[in-house]
């Protein structure tokens, strides 16, 4: 079992090389002034036991690392390859490409606002539990389970036909023809009843004189 002389500020240390691929500093250097290792070239073995580490250079892991507790960089963290872990916090997140997410996301509502510089497409449904405000929407079909207010005018398609509008059979509000055209046959009549509300009439009351 050898043993290797390594000088630690001009004094020697013992350093003992196991059966098991293990190097262990058995003593080190104390004092008033205490010791360092000045110029390490290179160890090789398996398991290098030590209560603190400085690299001040370039330090390459070729294995697996293992931390057991924290870890703190104190510049910036360059990852080659992908990284996987379960929570994570930030001030602030760059993303210069896509951002896949395989379970729910959720944006804190403590006065945050979430803000997107180009498009955004949803390949599902899309949730909103508050208030919807934007500019201008098309969509291809629309369903309204409470109440439509329309603050300013309703329009139809361009090039649909103009008139009075009403709902056909298939409970689709289209509109009638041009107004401007005189009527020359009649079945039935829009009026009211005597509560002013619409309703279909065949003959014209004249009322009293």
């Amino acid at each position: 079992m050898p043993n290797i002389k390594v000088n630690l500020d001009n004094q020697t240390t013992t350093v003992r090389v196991g059966q098991q691929n293990t190097v262990k500093v058995l003593s080190s250097v104390s004092g008033s002034a205490g010791g360092i290792a000045i110029i390490a070239e290179n160890v090789i073995g398996g398991i290098a036991s030590v209560t603190q580490l400085s690299v001040s250079g370039l330090s390459t892991f070729v294995g697996v690392a293992t931390f057991q507790n924290d870890v703190y960089i104190g510049g910036d963290l360059y990852v080659q390859d992908d990284i996987v872990f379960d929570d994570f916090s930030a001030d602030n997140a760059s993303l210069s490409g896509n951002l896949y997410v395989t379970g729910i996301s959720t944006l804190a509502a403590n006065g945050g606002i979430t803000t997107t510089g180009g498009d955004l497409y949803v390949g599902g449904d899309l949730y909103i539990k508050d208030d919807l405000v934007f500019d201008e929407f098309t969509a291809r079909n629309g369903n309204i389970t409470g109440i439509l207010t329309v603050g300013d005018s309703f329009y139809y398609p361009i090039g649909e036909p103009f008139g009075i509008a009403y709902f056909n059979i298939n409970d689709k509000l289209v509109s009638t023809g041009t107004t401007s055209v005189a009527i020359t046959e009649s079945n039935y009549i829009v009026s009211t009843d005597s509560s002013g509300i619409p309703t279909w009439a065949s003959v014209i009351d004249g009322g009293l004189y």
